[in-house]
């Protein structure tokens, strides 16, 4: 699922979808540091790199917005960045 919605001078880009393994919400916390991953068997050979979250963090932070990470039943994983108008 993919939503953009405007509250006052606040843009707010959701992004949502299924996991294959549920999200741990200690994991919650790491999510945009680089090379994390939330699966341990993942590696270099499985695919995947670990810094998609990071960079979208460093371009919604030079933006002036924040940016977060949800999981409210383990098996649905939610970005919504909030970007000011």
């Amino acid at each position: 699922m993919l939503s953009l919605n405007q509250r006052g001078k606040t843009v707010f880009l959701t992004v949502s979808n299924h996991t294959v393994s549920p999200i741990e919400q200690q994991s919650l916390s790491h999510v945009f540091d680089r090379f994390y991953r939330t699966d341990e068997s993942r590696n270099s050979q499985t695919g995947g790199h670990g810094i998609g979250l990071s960079i979208a963090k460093s371009i919604v932070t030079a933006h002036g917005g924040k940016i977060q990470a949800q999981s409210k039943d383990g098996g649905t994983f939610t970005i919504t960045a909030a970007l000011p108008i």
